[in-house]
């Protein structure tokens, strides 16, 4: 069960992120930190939501399906040790991506 409660505003920057790797099919690296699969419940809901257009998907999510953000939001965080302070929209949720990404192929960086 998720514990932590998040911010319309920060929900939404992790979506708006999120949301950008799954049209690109890209998000192995959100996987790795997400013990329970709450990915898989995600992703199930933005399928279903298709007939929005993936940038105005975002508000629907964050209204529908608050549990199941909250509750990747909890995984990702606690097991990526991340200062959700750190990450006030999605441009610092790409950076930290592509800094995972780097990680992973180049593992003596």
């Amino acid at each position: 069960m998720a514990t932590a409660k998040y911010s319309e505003t920060e929900m939404a920057a992790f979506l708006k992120f999120y949301v950008h790797h799954f049209q690109d099919n890209d998000l192995e690296v959100v996987s790795q930190y997400d013990t329970d699969n709450h990915d898989t419940e995600l992703n199930f809901f933005i399928n279903q939501d298709r007939n929005f257009r993936m940038k105005d998907i975002v508000p629907v999510l964050v209204k529908k399906h608050p549990q199941i953000i909250t509750a990747l939001l909890d995984d990702v965080i606690t097991n990526a040790q991340i200062d959700l302070e750190q990450f006030p929209d999605d441009t610092a949720w790409e950076q930290w991506y592509r800094d995972q990404k780097q990680a992973l192929t180049d593992p003596d960086r």
